[in-house]
């Protein structure tokens, strides 16, 4: 794929526990890399969890490997335009060539 296909700035970002004045536990997100990729949507999906409704967006984000993008786990997150994605699977292409992450997020 070509550069200029990559036209999204994304942020990955790992939380840290974190303890809160009341003793009870909170993550806190802090920027492990940003990278340009490129995205593609998936179809959205509507399920009934609880008896409420919720949709559900998934997308893969592509971008060109690098050794601290090889490093982001399923533990981790994307940020970008205004929305936090958690991962889901992470997929090395080629030898360090390319890495896709699919991620989803609950609207």
């Amino acid at each position: 794929m070509s550069a200029g296909g990559r036209h999204t700035l994304v942020t990955f970002e790992r939380g840290t526990a974190t303890t809160d004045d009341y003793g009870g536990e909170t993550l806190t997100w802090g920027q492990v890399a940003q990278a340009w990729a490129r995205v593609t949507y998936g179809t959205g999906a509507e399920r009934r969890q609880a008896a409420q409704e919720q949709a559900e967006q998934a997308a893969t984000i592509m971008a060109l490997w690098t050794p601290t993008l090889a490093a982001v786990a399923v533990k981790d997150r994307i940020t970008f335009n205004g929305a936090s994605w958690d991962i889901t699977s992470v997929a090395p292409i080629g030898l360090n060539t390319e890495i896709h992450f699919t991620a989803t997020r609950s609207a």
